[in-house]
């Protein structure tokens, strides 16, 4: 049985029982990266991809956060709303993120302990567990 990937983005909302991931910040390398992974791991799963770029729709985020099983942060994103929004989303459980800047990486290390180095080492906690 092959599997099914939604991808809702702001304002759209889905309910259904399939496990559910936010992924805020997404950059074009990993948005490939996420591709590659879920095409070579997750073909047979049914996943719920909840995308946040930035919108201004904050309520949109506030639901996606309260419905995915597990949250990916982009800190290097260049989203005002995203950085802005940063401590409070890591302050959440269930929250991974990454960034390149070790100084924010020790920084943030205070607020939430789930850094991971890239999304593929994300995907591969949060789906094969």
């Amino acid at each position: 049985m092959e599997g099914k990937i939604t991808l809702i983005t702001p304002p759209d909302i889905y309910e259904n029982y399939n496990q559910s991931l936010l992924i805020i910040g997404l950059d074009e390398h990993d948005q490939d990266q996420a591709s590659l992974w879920l095409g070579t791991h997750a073909k047979d799963l049914n996943l719920n991809f909840y995308l946040y770029q930035g919108e201004n729709n904050i309520p949109w985020l506030f639901y996606a956060l309260s419905k995915a099983n597990a949250t990916f942060v982009n800190i290097d994103t260049q989203s005002a709303i995203i950085n802005i929004l940063g401590s409070y989303i890591l302050g959440k459980p269930n929250i991974f993120y990454t960034c390149k800047d070790e100084n924010m990486k020790l920084l943030l290390s205070h607020i939430n302990n789930n850094f991971v180095p890239n999304i593929d080492t994300f995907l591969k906690k949060v789906i094969n567990g």
